[in-house]
């Protein structure tokens, strides 16, 4: 597959994780996916429900798919499958909290999660200090639990690409 403004260059290695081995109205044999770098809902040739598959160079990938595209079992569980993706790769996604600064004069970054309002953002700020080296530090000093909110927020960019700003645009894929 080749890269466009709307899909990355699959080139090295990828983990992706089969969201649905039969989606409706795709030809068989492929598979809705998603991948762990990136978060990119794709097409795969191949896999099983729940399977996680490393690739090389694209290899298997057939496309890209729409949110709106998922089946609503997909759709309803995918905010616990991102769950999983962040806790199994915490370097990549804990740099949210980490680095998270403010987006503007009146916001902060951490506004951006389902219910944080600005005091809770400087809280976190506060409590931040040199940054966390786990999601279970974030949660305890948070009082949520702070790789689900992240994957909520993840669900909604996903299913609305025009959401901005966006986590995955400025911190996910810009790396």
């Amino acid at each position: 597959m080749q890269p466009s403004p709307t899909s990355p260059d699959f080139s090295g290695e990828w983990a992706i994780r089969i969201l649905d081995s039969e989606p409706q109205g795709v030809s068989p044999g492929v598979s809705h996916a998603i991948t762990e770098r990136g978060l990119y809902l794709i097409r795969y040739r191949g896999g099983s429900n729940g399977e996680r598959i490393v690739i090389n160079d694209g290899e298997g990938v057939v496309g890209m798919v729409r949110y709106r595209d998922l089946s609503g079992s997909v759709q309803s569980d995918l905010s616990s499958i991102l769950t999983e993706i962040i806790n199994a790769n915490p370097s990549v996604f804990l740099m949210f909290y980490n680095r998270g600064g403010p987006i503007n004069r009146k916001m902060h970054m951490f506004q951006l999660l389902p219910g944080i309002g600005p005091s809770t953002a400087q809280e976190m700020v506060r409590k931040r200090g040199s940054g966390w080296a786990d999601f279970s530090a974030v949660s305890a000093d948070c009082g949520f639990d702070a790789a689900e909110s992240l994957a909520n927020r993840f669900n909604e960019e996903l299913r609305d690409p025009g959401m901005l700003p966006s986590i995955i645009s400025m911190l996910v894929r810009a790396g």
